[in-house]
C-alpha cells in the first residue's frame, strides 16, 4: 500500500509519501495544475493510476493489486529522464538555496536489496507543471532512508523597459481621449515637447526632462490659462506610461488656482460697452452683404463651391442660428441622406451635430428655416461645408480659426460674445433657450464668459 497525504495541486506540492510494500521497482510521479499521474512497478508489471484534482480527498490510499492498467512487461522496466526543452543558457546569479518545503520519506529497514527511489523536484517559476527525475539505485539499505524534496530557486533577469516611440505614444493618446479636437490638442503638444528635446524613447524623455518641460512650456505661451491645458497635455502622456510628474501636478494646481481667482477679480473690469459689441456685429452683416453680391453675380463660384461661397453659408449660419464651434464644422458634409459624421442635411432641413464639446448630451440638431440659405447649401451637396485654398479639410480648429481672422478682422469666438451679449441684453427667452442648445453651452456659461458687451458708454 502507498498513502500519499496533502496534495496541493495549485502549488504542485505533496507533503508527505509513504509506502508499505516489498519489491517495488521503481516508481513515477507526475502532479500538474488538474491531474496527479503514479506509475509503480512492481514484480516485471507497470502499474498506472490518475486521480483528477475535483476527486481528490486529503489523503490518498492506494492498494496495488487493485490498481488500474495492469500489464505485462516484456523486459525489464527502463525510467528514461525527463529531459528539460533545450534553451539558450543564461548566466544566473550565484544565490543560497532557498527551501521552502521538505517532505521526509521513511522506509522501514529491510535485509533483501531493493530500490532506493532518489526524487529531486524542480520547481521553475512560471511554468505549469513539475519536473521529476528518478534514478534506480541498488543497494543494501539497513538504515532508514530519508528523502528531501527541495524547492530550488530560480532567479530571473528583470526584463529591460519597452522602448516608446512618439506614434506610439500618440496611438496610446487615441485609446485614452475619444473627443478629436481634445486629441488633437494633446498630440500637438507632445509633438512640440519631442521637437523641441530630440529624444527618440518618450519614456526617458518624460522621465528625465519633467523640469525642463515645464520650463519649455513657460517660456513659449504667456497666458495662464494656454500654460494650464499644455501642462495637463503632457500629464495625460504622464498617466498613460505610468510615470509619477508630481511637479507637472503641482504646476497644473498653482495655474489653475491662479486663474481662478484671476476670473473671480476680473469678472466685471472685462466687460465692454455695448456700443462695441453693435459695432462688430454691424461690421459682420457688412461682410455677408459683399459675399452675398460675389455668389449672386459671380454664378462660376457658386457652381465650383469655393471659399467665398463656403464662408457666406458659414456667416449666415452664424448670425441667424448661433456660432458654432469650429471643430464642428470643418469637417462638416452637405448631404441628402442620415450619415454619421457632422453634415447639414437639405433634405430634413437640418445641421446635425454628432461629435461636439458636449456630446454627452446626445446629438445637436439645429432645424434651417432660410430658404436662400438651403438653395445655397444644395449647390454644395457631396462636398464639405468649408475647404481650405487648396480645396482639403482644415487640420484643426486652430487652422480654421485663423483663416477665419484673416478674412473678417475677428475670429470666430469675438462673434459669438457679440450674438451671446445681443441675445442676453433682448431677454427674449425662447431666443437664449435657442441660443443655449445651438451654441452648446449653458445660461451660467454665456453670463459668465461670453456676456460681455454690457456697459454703457
Amino acid at each position: 500500500m502507498m498513502k500519499i497525504t496533502n496534495l496541493n495541486f495549485q502549488n504542485q506540492t505533496i507533503e508527505k509519501i509513504e509506502v508499505d510494500c516489498e519489491n517495488v521497482d521503481n516508481v513515477e510521479i507526475k502532479l500538474t495544475k488538474t491531474k496527479f499521474n503514479i506509475v509503480i512497478v512492481k514484480d516485471g508489471k507497470s502499474i498506472k493510476k490518475e486521480i483528477k484534482k475535483k476527486n481528490v480527498p486529503e489523503v490518498v490510499d492506494l492498494v496495488i493489486e487493485e490498481l488500474e492498467e495492469v500489464f505485462e512487461l516484456d523486459v525489464e522496466p527502463v525510467v528514461e529522464p525527463l529531459v528539460d526543452p533545450v534553451v539558450d543558457p543564461v548566466v544566473e546569479p550565484v544565490v543560497e538555496p532557498v527551501v521552502e518545503s521538505v517532505v521526509e520519506l521513511v522506509l522501514e529497514p529491510v535485509v533483501e536489496p531493493v530500490v532506493e527511489l532518489v526524487l529531486e523536484l524542480v520547481l521553475e517559476k512560471n511554468e505549469e507543471e513539475i519536473k521529476e527525475v528518478f534514478e534506480p539505485v541498488v543497494e543494501n539499505v539497513v538504515e532508514p532512508v530519508v528523502m528531501v524534496i527541495e524547492d530550488k530557486l530560480i532567479v530571473e533577469s528583470e526584463q529591460e523597459p519597452v522602448m516608446i516611440t512618439l506614434g506610439k505614444l500618440k496611438d496610446l493618446l487615441k485609446q485614452q481621449i475619444p473627443k478629436k479636437n481634445t486629441l488633437d490638442s494633446y498630440c500637438r503638444t507632445i509633438q512640440q515637447v519631442y521637437n523641441r528635446f530630440k529624444i527618440e524613447d518618450m519614456n526617458e524623455l518624460l522621465n528625465t526632462k519633467e523640469q525642463d518641460i515645464i520650463d519649455f512650456i513657460e517660456n513659449q505661451f504667456t497666458n495662464d490659462s494656454t500654460i494650464k491645458c499644455k501642462l495637463c497635455s503632457v500629464y495625460k502622456s504622464y498617466k498613460i506610461l505610468n510615470i509619477h510628474g508630481e511637479l507637472l501636478k503641482s504646476k497644473i494646481d498653482f495655474y489653475a488656482t491662479k486663474q481662478t481667482i484671476k476670473q473671480d477679480e476680473n469678472k466685471e473690469s472685462n466687460k465692454k460697452t455695448i456700443e462695441e459689441g453693435v459695432f462688430i456685429f454691424e461690421h459682420f452683416n457688412d461682410k455677408l452683404t459683399e459675399l452675398g453680391k460675389i455668389v449672386q453675380d459671380n454664378t462660376d463660384s457658386l457652381n465650383d463651391w469655393n471659399q467665398d461661397v463656403q464662408l457666406y453659408c458659414i456667416l449666415k449660419i452664424y448670425l441667424m442660428y448661433g456660432v458654432l464651434r469650429p471643430s464642428e464644422i470643418i469637417d462638416c458634409k452637405i448631404t441628402d441622406y442620415k450619415c454619421e459624421g457632422n453634415h447639414i442635411n437639405i433634405s430634413t432641413k437640418q445641421i446635425v451635430i454628432h461629435h461636439h464639446k458636449n456630446d454627452r448630451n446626445g446629438t445637436k440638431i439645429i432645424d434651417v428655416d432660410d430658404k436662400k440659405l438651403l438653395g445655397i447649401l444644395r449647390k454644395g451637396l457631396g462636398k464639405y461645408l468649408i475647404s481650405n485654398q487648396h480645396n482639403e479639410l482644415y487640420q484643426s480648429s486652430s487652422a480654421f480659426t485663423k483663416a477665419f481672422k484673416t478674412k473678417f478682422g475677428y475670429n470666430p469666438y469675438d462673434l459669438r460674445k457679440v450674438i451671446s451679449s445681443k441675445c442676453i441684453s433682448e431677454g427674449d427667452v425662447s431666443s437664449i433657450k435657442n441660443l443655449e442648445h445651438n451654441q452648446g453651452h449653458s445660461l451660467q456659461v454665456i453670463l459668465d464668459n461670453y456676456n460681455v458687451y454690457t456697459k454703457s458708454s
